[in-house]
């Protein structure tokens, strides 16, 4: 059993999550991490060394980044980070079939997100852009259709009141307008749930802090694209 001691310690450890100076795959955390009321030290490597260090500290199960330390776990996977986070703030459905409902939704985001982790990537990203529509809609109009109207009249996948599934939907869609601003026009339900979501506090004090990273598109995108290349190759 963890002693109180440990268990105290474990408390006051600063969460830390480590990744490259953009959005990529450790955005969904971020978003999850401000969702939870939880407090995190953002590390951006900047240099090959650092990532190796990492690497040889055994930090890194499968030798990549993002990582985030927390209770004394050290989390890789940015699926299984997410998860971890979201089921300590109790955002994963209220029983088994809700949970299931969730896990769903998150599976389905991650098939559509990829054009958001791929673009800032792409040389042409114009195309990019007007290919979104088509991209997107074989998970979004599901997505569409599966968000409920509460008996408060807030909107949701879930019944019970916020959960993951809303946090991670929001993610997505704020980054999908950020491609193309109508993204999200032929889904007005998702637009709504969306302006929901960011309008949480929790969530509108990470957009407006200091922690959130600019779109990376333009220069910006540039300057992110050339920190992932110097930290995995040097």
């Amino acid at each position: 059993p963890i002693s109180s001691t440990t268990s105290r310690n474990m408390a006051e450890t600063p969460v830390r999550l480590t990744y490259f100076a953009g959005y990529g795959l450790a955005e969904q955390t971020r978003w999850m991490l401000a969702a939870a009321g939880i407090s995190w030290q953002q590390v951006a490597l900047q240099r090959h060394e650092e990532f190796l260090q990492l690497q040889r500290e055994g930090k890194l199960l499968f030798g990549q980044l993002p990582l985030l330390e927390i209770d004394g776990l050290r989390l890789v996977q940015s699926q299984a980070m997410f998860r971890y986070v979201a089921q300590r703030a109790h955002l994963w459905g209220a029983n088994p079939a809700e949970a299931a409902v969730v896990d769903m939704i998150a599976e389905g985001i991650k098939d559509a997100r990829g054009i958001v982790v791929s673009y800032p990537f792409t040389s042409d990203q114009a195309s990019l852009a007007a290919e979104v529509p088509s991209r997107i809609a074989k998970q979004m109009m599901p997505l569409e259709a599966a968000v409920q109207r509460r008996a408060d009249g807030s909107l949701g996948f879930l019944a019970s009141g916020l959960s993951a599934a809303d946090v991670l939907l929001a993610e997505m869609v704020e980054e999908l307008v950020n491609i193309r601003h109508d993204a999200v026009a032929p889904y007005p339900t998702l637009a709504a749930l969306h302006q929901q979501v960011i309008a949480l506090p929790n969530i509108q004090a990470y957009l407006r802090g200091p922690l959130r990273y600019p779109f990376p598109t333009g220069r910006t995108g540039q300057i992110y694209v050339q920190n992932v290349q110097t930290v995995l190759r040097g």
